[in-house]
């Protein structure tokens, strides 16, 4: 019998007992758009794994105890979150289960190239209703903030109130669905994605995941400043337009397009040699 077979079982197990809280996440991810990206990521995670395919099947299965603290605490989130109806809970347990099944059954040299993968399936999981809902506010009046103060230098007359942007033609608001964080994990998970599967230092995949976020809200600030502009100096008709209607989108491009440009110019920055 392969010794594989082992290993599929175990995780196969794994996931029908999670069975539960998928149709939750569906649902979730088909009503709101800012979550549509989780259709994604159970693939991504799944390329991830194969295309470390060559290393792992040449790598020794030998179960790690170690692996067996990390399944305890999974499975027992899982237990906690189902019966203390915390669906946040029991979902993000699932990679943490994973992780640790993957540890305990087949040990360190599949861990280490199966971890990443697994990992991956975190992106999946949308933020608690109340935190995601309280944070998203305060992104909605920092984003009209610095919105007001960048208009003004294109000439544009404003006023802000709270998420409100008062022009002479046109009253604007920063809306739930204009603010970055609610699609923060699908951006975030974008430069994961790109940065595993860049040909680049462990240093620089590191760094091209952190700036990710920053690129995605600057992208964002971005997108609001031009929609304002655009409504000022060429008319209300233009928030009819894709780039508007479809702000996820253009906001998901324009932080590719960010993150293209850094991995370029860290590509081109002259490396240290060794003496």
């Amino acid at each position: 019998m392969s010794p594989w077979l082992w290993v599929g079982l175990p995780v196969a197990a794994a996931i029908a007992l999670y069975a539960r809280i998928f149709p939750g996440l569906a649902r979730e991810w088909a009503e709101f758009p800012s979550l549509s990206h989780g259709f994604a990521i159970p693939f991504i995670a799944a390329y991830l794994i194969w295309a470390r395919r060559e290393r792992l099947r040449v790598a020794a299965i030998r179960p790690s105890w170690w692996g067996l603290p990390l399944l305890v605490l999974g499975l027992g989130a899982f237990v906690v979150g189902m019966e203390g109806s915390e669906p946040f809970v029991a979902r993000i347990s699932l990679p943490l289960t994973l992780l640790g099944l993957v540890l305990f059954v087949a040990g360190w040299e599949v861990f280490r190239d199966a971890w990443l993968g697994l990992a991956y399936l975190v992106f999946m999981v949308p933020l608690p209703y109340a935190t995601l809902k309280l944070v998203t506010y305060r992104s909605r009046l920092m984003d009209a903030r610095i919105v007001a103060e960048a208009l003004g230098w294109f000439g544009v007359p404003v006023l802000r109130d709270g998420v409100m942007l008062h022009l002479p033609n046109i009253s604007l608001e920063v809306a739930d669905d204009c603010s970055s964080i609610p699609a923060i994990a699908a951006l975030v998970s974008l430069g994961a994605a790109y940065a595993a599967l860049a040909n680049r230092p462990a240093s620089t995949r590191i760094l091209l995941v952190a700036v990710t976020p920053f690129f995605a809200i600057g992208a964002n600030i971005v997108r609001i400043i031009t929609t304002a502009a655009a409504a000022y100096y060429i008319g209300r008709w233009t928030l009819g337009t894709f780039y508007h209607q479809f702000n996820g989108a253009v906001t998901f491009v324009l932080t590719f397009i960010l993150l293209l440009l850094f991995d370029t110019l860290l590509s081109r920055l002259p490396r240290r040699r060794s003496p």
